[in-house]
């Protein structure tokens, strides 16, 4: 082993974590705009933000990692922490200017599809892992 093996930390690739994150949420907001018109919307939402959370992920997660020298799943990962914290971000910012309680929106469903971010991002980044592995 090299010292620079060693000294060589994860190879996060931070603007691309972010922006995957972003631009997941952005896609999570056109699949739950449509959901807030039907009939029964809480409902709806309760029930199809949790699965699209993890779907909407798995190739935000991958193009995150991909190219990735190391730490795919990292990577991956992070994008959907990227996601989640961002939704956290707009959900206090949201409740400050509507002087309502931020803990209204943390729902068990909406719990289960930060958990299903984070989950879907690093399935995403193993996709790109498994891909980058010479046959």
């Amino acid at each position: 082993m090299s010292v620079q093996e060693v000294h060589a930390g994860p190879a996060i690739r931070w603007v691309r974590v972010l922006l995957a994150g972003f631009l997941a949420e952005v896609a999570l907001v056109a699949v739950a705009v449509p959901l807030y018109f039907t009939p029964n919307a809480q409902a709806a939402l309760n029930w199809g933000i949790p699965p699209a959370s993890f779907v909407v992920l798995i190739p935000f997660g991958w193009w995150a990692a991909r190219g990735a020298p190391r730490s795919q799943v990292l990577n991956g990962f992070l994008a959907g922490l990227a996601g989640v914290l961002l939704y956290l971000c707009l959900v206090v910012v949201g409740s400050a200017v509507a002087h309502t309680d931020p803990m209204a929106s943390m729902t068990p469903p909406y719990l289960l599809a930060h958990a299903l971010k984070l989950a879907g991002g690093a399935v995403g980044g193993w996709l790109a892992a498994r891909r980058s592995v010479p046959a």
